[in-house]
């Protein structure tokens, strides 16, 4: 089956309001201010480092405005004809991962949402693109930090859409999934939350295709997974037809053996 494409639920998945680039400037706003006047407080003065708080602020607060630059002049939705733009992608995705590191030393890992939506807002304006992403664990961790927040199956099924689209976009680079000694790898972790976000939604057709995505892109984990899986949805109180589903994908896997 097909699934609702990612952009008609974009804006849900990134809470914006009327325009995402504009909620994108709004979200690193409140965690540059937070960082800055943490920073001025304790240190005073920049110290010139390429991973000083302050130069990192600027290199987020640079990409944002050509963001906007750039979607300006080439349209929104179509390929950048500039070499360099993956480059900068990923190194605006590195200076927010640093500044993750920032807030959680100044003791504000509340402001962390904030900058996990810009995270996921630049990996969305880098796929509207048609951009490679390499450095995809920031997005990968706001995509899994996102899911975990979400309070209604509504923003549950919106990460649920990015996550889909991320997978998709991530595909070409990381398919071939050759760190498989690491737990850690961002595509095993991207495909196990999509199906855990998937079984959070509560819909059947999501969820199917979430297990049918897993069980490709990850056949040495489905055994692990479904067996976990099924061992809370046996749980009092937990949904009969999501229940149901897991069961026959958990039964379908062991009777391989």
């Amino acid at each position: 089956m097909e699934i609702k494409p990612i952009r008609m639920t974009i804006n849900a998945g990134l809470d914006a309001k009327d325009d995402a680039l504009i909620s994108l400037k709004q979200h690193f706003r409140v965690a540059a201010d937070a960082i800055h006047t943490e920073y001025r407080e304790r240190f005073g003065s920049v110290t010139g480092a390429g991973n000083d708080a302050i130069v990192l602020l600027a290199v987020v607060s640079d990409f944002l405005a050509v963001m906007s630059r750039l979607d300006d002049e080439y349209g929104t939705d179509r390929a950048l004809p500039i070499e360099d733009a993956p480059d900068a992608v990923d190194e605006v995705l590195r200076a927010l991962a640093d500044l993750e590191s920032w807030l959680i030393r100044f003791g504000q890992a509340d402001q962390l949402p904030h900058l996990e939506a810009v995270e996921i807002g630049i990996g969305y304006w880098a796929m509207r693109h048609e951009l490679p992403i390499f450095t995809v664990e920031p997005i990968v961790n706001a995509l899994a930090a996102k899911s975990n927040a979400a309070d209604s199956k509504q923003e549950t099924a919106a990460v649920y859409a990015l996550m889909q689209g991320f997978i998709s976009h991530f595909s070409p680079t990381l398919k071939a999934d050759l760190e498989r000694s690491n737990p850690q790898r961002p595509w095993r972790l991207l495909n196990l939350n999509f199906a855990i976000t998937a079984i959070r939604t509560g819909d059947a057709d999501l969820m199917r295709y979430a297990f049918d995505t897993l069980n490709s892109h990850l056949p040495e984990e489905r055994d692990g997974f479904y067996a976990e899986a099924n061992a809370l949805a046996c749980q009092p109180g937990f949904p009969l037809d999501t229940r149901g589903l897991i069961e026959a994908e958990f039964a379908r896997w062991t009777r391989v053996h």
